[in-house]
C-alpha cells in the first residue's frame, strides 16, 4: 500500500517522515494519524496531529495541545478503525 510522507518537526527539534495512515474531522476541524517512516519501513504506533491545507495544498500539522480535544480525537480515530 502507498502512503503520503510528510515531514514533522518532533521534540528535538528534528524533521522526521511520517506516513499518514488516516484523515478525518472531529468537530469540523481535520485530523491526520501518522506513522513513523525508517528507511522503507512504517513504523508501529500510530501519532495524532491537528492539520490544515495552507493555500498552496500544503499540510500544516499541529500538536493536539488540549487533553481533552485529544481524547475526543483518539475517541473518533479509534471509531474509525474498527
Amino acid at each position: 500500500m502507498e502512503y503520503d510522507v510528510i515531514q514533522i518537526p518532533v521534540s528535538d527539534g528534528t524533521e522526521r517522515d511520517f506516513a499518514i495512515m488516516n484523515s478525518f474531522q472531529v468537530e469540523g476541524k481535520d485530523y491526520i494519524a501518522v506513522s513513523l517512516v525508517e528507511g522503507d519501513e512504517i513504523r508501529e504506533g500510530i501519532y495524532l496531529y491537528r492539520c490544515e491545507t495552507i493555500s498552496d495544498g500544503e499540510l500544516m500539522v499541529e500538536q493536539i495541545q488540549s487533553e481533552k480535544e485529544y481524547e475526543k480525537v483518539v475517541k473518533a480515530f479509534e471509531a474509525l478503525e474498527d
